[in-house]
């Protein structure tokens, strides 16, 4: 039984879509008013995993819906930023003669920290439009870069 390889192009593709989800469920969460369900940042009522803590879901005056939401749009987030860090070294290392590919993958990664930052303010300065809008642009040029990375590894192959 031959194994296809797993290629660049496909980790972009998931690099991409993983990114993309994490948008829907910032999206998702902002639509059920649970963009401050998690009241600190980086924890959430300062845990890592508020559910073993029944008591936060219980004193909480959100869902258990709404915590879940804003936690786990995090945790993707998370995820997506350590496949954006693995995506941009992939570039580098199989597409060395494709700039478009490693310096739109490094694009994203430049603009990383600054979404990290902005997720951050998100929060503790209590939802500001203008952080939360920036939030969103941010969001949208790193998914433009990936896009960008997964569409020229695609056709290059």
């Amino acid at each position: 039984m031959s194994k296809t390889p797993v290629r660049y192009r496909h980790i972009a593709g998931f690099t991409l879509l993983v990114t993309y989800i994490v948008m829907l469920l910032g999206a998702y969460t902002s639509a059920i008013g649970a963009g401050l369900s998690c009241p600190d940042w980086p924890t959430c009522y300062g845990t890592w995993v508020p559910f073993l803590q029944p008591e936060i879901i219980t004193n909480s005056p959100y869902s258990a819906l709404q915590i879940f939401a804003e936690w786990a749009h995090r945790g993707l987030a998370m995820t997506a930023g350590v496949l954006i860090v693995g995506t941009t070294v992939g570039a580098w290392v199989t597409h060395r003669n494709t700039p478009i590919v490693k310096w739109s993958a490094t694009a994203a990664l430049v603009l990383l920290p600054l979404q990290v930052i902005l997720g951050g303010l998100t929060v503790t300065e209590d939802l500001q439009p203008i952080i939360v809008t920036t939030h969103l642009g941010v969001a949208i040029l790193i998914l433009l870069c990936l896009l960008t990375t997964c569409l020229v590894a695609y056709l290059r192959r």
